[in-house]
Order: structure tokens, then sequence, then C-alpha cells
């Protein structure tokens, strides 16, 4: 009897437990859906760079094996100062020193750390695009946007949310992973924006950072590149090229919402293809942004005709060398 009323605590307690720990709501998403709030968001991203404020200089091909160097100068010739000055983009460089490379490190936010994710979330939720993600969650009376107050928490939690991806130490973030980068076992981890890429490009030697090659290019719309950080190699990164911090953050964060997995969540970006892979991270009950990167697809002829010179979505590709695939 005694084993008999122990051994159902024990399940009650598990039970509990489990019934504790948080899980991103199942709500049914279309593929059309998302490849049209997608094209929404590009077509509606008026923090992006335009005209040939942007310019890259891919260099030399490059393969997943190879630790040979095929680029003397830096991968991107040109980013316009005036792009730092745009409010989503300000905000995203006031977080860039905010975080410890390594896992493994306890991170510490103080309160001007806490204000300045306040900020930069503050004004990527205040554009266009999150108003537009905000509104698609709402058509589909998502939980998370039961008010704007348990929308913005929602995203805080998902993305700066800490936890430990070593050593039991809260050392991590979705944010962190994503936007910013990390070194884990001896490795470049994460960091999949073009912008973040450009800033440690253009500091140098002191960052030691240096652009190796293109692994695949899609003209200024996105790339997968090979690259050395602090001494730390990145086999293969893709970013999208020319977009604004709200339009990566958002797409990001609609693909986690609704594409989780190996599945992958298919989407165009100006007429090429790509898929993002989405992983959560459980820790103390709570979920979290896990990684998030984007593989690129094919090359087709919607992405050629869109990116040379039939149609212009905002920028010319004069800069590159119009080699395909």
């Amino acid at each position: 009897m005694l084993n008999n009323i122990l051994f159902t605590s024990l399940l009650l307690g598990i039970f509990f437990i489990v019934s504790k720990e948080e899980s991103i709501p199942s709500v049914a998403v279309k593929d059309y859906e998302i490849l049209d709030l997608v094209q929404k968001f590009y077509d509606s991203d008026l923090n992006a760079p335009t005209g040939d404020s942007v310019l890259v200089n891919y260099q030399g091909h490059i393969n997943l094996q190879s630790f040979n160097d095929a680029a003397s100068a830096p991968l991107f010739k040109k980013v316009d100062t005036s792009i730092k000055r745009k409010p989503t983009f300000k905000a995203y460089i006031d977080l860039m020193d905010n975080y410890v490379t390594e896992v493994g490190i306890r991170e510490y936010e103080d309160e001007q750390e806490r204000n300045e994710i306040d900020r930069f979330l503050e004004a990527v939720t205040n554009t266009t695009i999150g108003k537009d993600f905000y509104d698609f969650l709402k058509s589909k009376n998502h939980p998370f946007v039961a008010s704007k107050r348990t929308y913005f928490n929602w995203l805080k939690q998902l993305w700066f949310g800490t936890y430990s991806r070593a050593k039991g130490v809260p050392d991590s973030s979705g944010f962190e992973h994503v936007f910013i980068g990390e070194i884990k076992k001896g490795e470049i981890s994460g960091l999949h924006n073009w912008y973040r890429f450009y800033y440690l490009e253009s500091r140098g030697q002191q960052e030691n950072f240096d652009y190796k090659g293109f692994i695949i290019k899609r003209f200024k719309t996105m790339a997968s590149v090979k690259y050395s950080w602090k001494g730390y190699f990145k086999k293969g990164g893709s970013f999208f090229i020319a977009t604004s911090p709200e339009y990566d953050f958002f797409v990001y964060t609609l693909c986690f919402l609704f594409r989780r997995g190996s599945g992958g969540c298919n989407i165009e970006v100006n007429g090429c293809t790509a898929s993002i892979t989405a992983y959560e991270l459980h820790q103390n009950n709570k979920v979290y942004i896990g990684s998030l990167f984007p593989s690129i697809g094919s090359m087709n002829d919607k992405c050629k005709r869109y990116n040379s010179g039939l149609r212009k979505k905002r920028s010319s590709d004069d800069a590159f060398n119009l080699k395909f695939d």
C-alpha cells in the first residue's frame, strides 16, 4: 500500500512538473501564408538599404572542407554609413557589445543593457514589418498576442531569455546565437545576420575577422560564406543581405513559431528560395529560441530574373560577378 501511494505521488509530481513547462502553441498556418507574409515583409522593409548603399565583393569560391583563403579583400566592399543611423540598426548596434563570445562564461545584464534590449524590441515592433507580424498573429488568434504586453514579453523571452549552452551557467540566448555569434567547442556557432558580419569585418584586427570566400552566392540577396573570427573558423554561415534588422527578426520569429524542426520553413527572398531551420530549447520549464539559420535553395530562373535587371527590387547588382551557381 505504501509503495502504491509513493508511486502515485511520484507520478503526480512528475505530471505537475511537466505540466508547468512552457510550450509554443500549435496554430495552423499554411505554407502559402508564410510565403505571402515574408514577401509582404520584403516589400515593406522601409529600413532596408537601397540602391548602391551596400556593395558586395564575393571573390573566390570555396568549399566546406577547405581551409584555404579565396578572398584577399572583405566581403562587403561598401556599406553606407547612413545605415547605422536608421532606428532599428542603431538599436541593434547598441546591443553588440553586451555579450561574451565564448560559451561557458556567465552572461550578466546590467540596467543599461536591459534598457537596450527594450529599446531594440520597441524599435522593431513599431516598424511596418513588426505591425504586420502582430496583425498576422491576431488573425490567427495566437495566444502570444492576447495583449501588446503579452506579445512584447514573449518576444523578449524567446529571443533574450538566457539559458545554458555549456557548463550549466546562463551563457547564451537566441539573440546572441543568431544575431551576434558565439564560439563553442573551437568553432564559430550561429551568426546569421549580414550587418553583424559587416560590423565585425569593418573592425579588422580588433576582431581578428577574415572573410575566406563564398560557398553559395545569390546576388545581393543572400549568401553562404566561410570566415574566421578570433582564430576560429565558421565552415559555412548563411545570411540575407541588405535587409533590415526587423526583417530578419520577424522572418526568423515567424519560422520559429510555425515551422520548428528539421522540416524547414520554406520562403522566397527577392525570387530566390531558402529554407529556415528553427529549433527550440527548453530549460527551467521555459522555452527559448535555440537556433535559427537559413539554407539557400537551388538557383532558378525567377531568382535570376529578379536580380539581373528584369526586375530590380531595391538595388542594382552591377557590382557583382553574375556567374550563377
